[in-house]
């Protein structure tokens, strides 16, 4: 049940990520979305308008070594997700490890931003990594886990 309420934050958290993203000019002719609530009729999925709901979307991964998303440290969330959003994408396959809600569990303590990209890349690469990372998402702390990263 912890696992579901986590995986739920985190997908709750990427979505507002989405939302708040810069759109291209494209998108704002389209429908708001999600245009709630979906339902199924046969073989399709409709918004709550009736329209046919066509899911379009990138995979995002994030469980290499130091299992986070990748690309942090060249680009902020905010501008990747807003990049992905230009892009008329609407779905974000967040691939992550498992390894991460069991370090929540053990209360592991290579689970922080800090140990999980030493222990991944070495001291002074997982350090420089992480002084990237950090500038460029400055809302990030070096003493986050990497779940809520995600």
């Amino acid at each position: 049940m912890k696992t579901a309420l986590l995986l739920q934050a985190a997908l709750t958290a990427l979505l507002q990520c989405i939302e708040a993203a810069p759109a291209a000019a494209a998108l704002s002719a389209r429908a708001a979305w999600p245009d709630l609530p979906f339902k199924a009729s046969g073989r399709d999925i409709l918004s709550a308008s009736g329209s046919k709901v066509v899911y379009a979307g990138v995979n995002w991964p994030g469980a290499a070594d130091a299992m986070l998303p990748e690309g942090l440290q060249y680009s902020s969330v905010a501008d990747i997700v807003g990049f992905i959003k230009s892009l008329g994408m609407n779905v974000v396959r967040l691939t992550f490890a498992i390894e991460m809600v069991d370090d929540i569990y053990d209360e592991s303590p290579d689970q922080t931003l800090q140990a999980t990209l030493v222990k991944a890349l070495g001291e002074q690469n997982g350090t420089t990594v992480l002084s990237q990372i950090l500038e460029h998402n400055p809302e990030f702390t070096a003493n986050m886990t990497r779940l809520e990263v995600c």
